[in-house]
């Protein structure tokens, strides 16, 4: 199905979680014209077998004149099919788009369809991230001696995280922050982390010469690649460059792992975590704007 080009994933991408279960047909929808041409499709992802946590593929025929129609209607006859699984919808869908996005006259088409289709089915926020990627052979900006990397119990990280949450300039930390509290967010991100591919013996709290916790660092990995996954400087000790130590920890470790690449996000308004990344030899491979419930 020709697709607006440089959007999404690619064919050899979707075949891959396709044999690896990650997409089923039960979760999948496809719609078709009057002459039985395929003109949209909505495929639901989800980490195994069981049930779909995500709308990973969603796109209409290029060029359509019906693309909002074709895109809302996947939607309506995709949720009620996974509704019948016992998964309750709206689930989060993530676009990949070029990092030039906006100078593409039909790449923004198809991405302010997809917005406004998807605030009619629920999914009424959408988010702006940058997605970054190390590969093997780039330079290692080393952690400074100042601090030290040790393990700790998921006690430690949730209070921890729970503390770094207030002033953080992540999008989904400022909006969740309005509706539960920071305990409770904590941790939802323990039980994401545990949930990833990543090892939890990977986790490591940074303490600095005077014993002083200054951060968190939690190296994790998706399904494809090795993950910066999730760091943070508690608020006291934000502006001193510490980021770049945590950064520097998580790219040494997963790179004397022998990962070959190293991927990314943040938040697009989140202008010095994306600094950082830069001095640290990542490079922006593209953008992913979330359209969230």
């Amino acid at each position: 199905m020709p697709t607006t080009p440089e959007i999404g994933m690619t064919p050899e991408q979707i075949q891959t979680e396709i044999a690896a279960g990650r997409l089923q047909p039960r979760w999948s929808q496809i719609a078709l014209d009057d002459d039985g041409s395929i003109v949209g499709r909505a495929l639901w992802w989800g980490r195994d077998e069981l049930r779909p946590i995500a709308l990973d593929v969603w796109d209409a025929v290029a060029g359509h004149d019906m693309s909002e129609v074709i895109l809302s209607a996947l939607l309506e006859q995709g949720h009620a099919a996974v509704e019948v699984h016992g998964t309750p919808t709206p689930l989060p869908h993530t676009m990949r788009v070029p990092i030039t996005w906006r100078d593409n006259t039909a790449v923004a088409n198809d991405v302010h369809a997809k917005i406004a289709a998807a605030a009619t089915a629920g999914l009424s926020h959408h988010n702006e991230r940058r997605q970054f990627q190390w590969d093997q052979g780039s330079p290692i900006q080393e952690p400074s001696p100042q601090l030290r990397f040790e393990q700790a119990d998921d006690d430690t990280f949730i209070n921890l995280i729970a503390l770094v949450a207030h002033g953080s300039l992540d999008v989904m930390t400022r909006r969740q922050l309005t509706s539960t509290n920071a305990l409770s967010l904590a941790r939802e991100e323990v039980d994401y982390y545990r949930s990833c591919p990543g090892d939890r013996d990977w986790w490591r709290v940074a303490y600095d010469q005077q014993n002083t916790i200054i951060g968190i660092a939690i190296p994790s990995a998706t399904p494809t690649n090795r993950n910066v996954g999730y760091l943070a400087v508690l608020p006291e000790h934000r502006g001193h460059g510490y980021v770049d130590d945590l950064l520097g920890f998580i790219t040494a470790f997963h790179a004397s792992a022998g990962a070959p690449r190293i991927t990314a996000t943040t938040d697009a308004v989140n202008t010095p975590m994306a600094a950082a990344f830069e001095r640290a030899g990542y490079r922006c491979t593209e953008v992913r704007i979330d359209l969230e419930p």
